[in-house]
């Protein structure tokens, strides 16, 4: 590779690790992570272990009839959802939950909501505050 070449390599991958959007990821027990800042009026991904919150796990025929979805809000708005479950066959996976963050939004929180046909419903975080991130502009 001639001296041009890697020239021209070196701030293209730059430009294309600025434009990865960021993930908050929850591990099966802990804190979770920010892979990078979370800013205003861009996209951001939520990654939900299923094993975190199991507490509702009712099956019909021998299908997963349960789901997770996260509930968020900016700037302590209301809550909206997006599902962190999909199916293949009859099981539940994981699937991450792609949300925008509106422009202007200072503040995002987060909690998990679980529940199946037979009318269980739990929470992660069970009680206490929401998880809790700041937006940069």
């Amino acid at each position: 590779m001639s001296l041009a070449s890697r020239a021209l390599a070196v701030p293209l991958l730059f430009a294309s690790s600025a434009l990865a959007e960021p993930v908050i990821s929850f591990p099966v027990s802990g804190p979770s992570s920010l892979s990078s800042p979370l800013r205003s009026g861009q996209p951001f991904t939520v990654q939900y272990p299923l094993e975190r919150l199991k507490t509702c796990r009712a099956t019909y025929s021998g299908m997963d009839t349960w789901f997770i979805t996260v509930e968020y809000r900016f700037d302590y708005g209301a809550f909206q959802s997006a599902y962190v479950t999909t199916t293949s066959g009859y099981r539940r996976l994981p699937a991450p939950a792609t949300i925008t963050a509106p422009v202007g939004a200072r503040t995002l929180e987060l909690r998990f909501k679980n529940w199946d046909r037979g009318s269980c419903v739990a929470y992660d975080p069970a009680s206490g505050p929401l998880y809790t991130f700041t937006l940069q502009p």
